[in-house]
């Protein structure tokens, strides 16, 4: 069995397998992904990856100059790279790219660059970034299923992966950068933490999922900087 079309079973031949489909069950189908979605995704979550390096070096509070401009420019290199050969990630009928390029790394950079004390909070963009969209997308297509019932072009299985991709991945992300050394206030739990930023990962999964000629990426950046900045005056 395959889910073709959400709800409605398709058998295949005997000793038949549907091309965009890797394995099979009773209760799951999972189909794989384009070479093409596949590079995709590897360039959408990659970067949420170099928030890691700063778990391990300790670093002033606010954050150097010489640090902003590292940042800075780790950030233009990444984001020029993946514009300029972004037609081999391209779907069909898609823009240039720009606006979803521009608007992953502006969303994380003046994020950090307006709020160098709360070095979390940019962190905590590019995890949801990274990791809840970037899930989102790749579960929706490889476990398709049930369609959302606000938005038929997207699934509960993509839905899903961005709230628990995205909760764990921003919660371990802001968690570790407040453990610098150097912090000037106090480190937060794990479950501080998590509490500080669930909310804002709920409602960049909600913006994501809606029907919108606005990219995902500016939706997405916009609510999750607005919703960690201001949850971070709690802590």
């Amino acid at each position: 069995m395959s889910f073709s079309t959400p709800g409605i079973y398709r058998s295949l031949a005997p000793g038949r397998v549907s091309r965009n489909m890797t394995s099979q069950s009773p209760f799951v189908a999972i189909h794989s992904l384009t070479s093409k979605e596949s590079r995709r995704r590897l360039w959408h979550i990659a970067p949420g990856l170099l928030a890691f390096p700063l778990q391990l070096v300790s670093h002033a509070d606010p954050v150097s100059e010489t640090l902003r401009a590292i940042i800075l420019f780790v950030v233009f290199v990444l984001a020029a790279h993946v514009y300029l050969r972004f037609r081999r990630i391209q779907r069909h009928q898609q823009d240039s790219g720009l606006s979803a390029v521009v608007g992953y790394a502006l969303a994380v950079l003046l994020t950090i660059l307006a709020f160098p004390d709360r070095l979390e909070v940019g962190l905590g963009v590019l995890a949801i970034l990274a990791f809840g969209d970037g899930s989102a997308t790749a579960f929706g297509k490889m476990l398709r299923g049930p369609t959302l019932p606000w938005n038929s072009s997207k699934s509960w299985a993509g839905f899903l992966a961005f709230l628990i991709c995205g909760s764990i991945m921003t919660t371990w992300i802001y968690w570790g950068e407040t453990q610098n050394p150097e912090a000037q206030e106090p480190p937060l739990s794990l479950l501080r933490a998590l509490l500080l930023t669930s909310p804002a990962v709920v409602l960049c999964a909600i913006v994501e999922s809606l029907n919108s000629r606005i990219n995902d990426n500016i939706r997405v950046g916009v609510v999750g900087a607005s919703t960690l900045i201001l949850l971070s005056f709690l802590r």
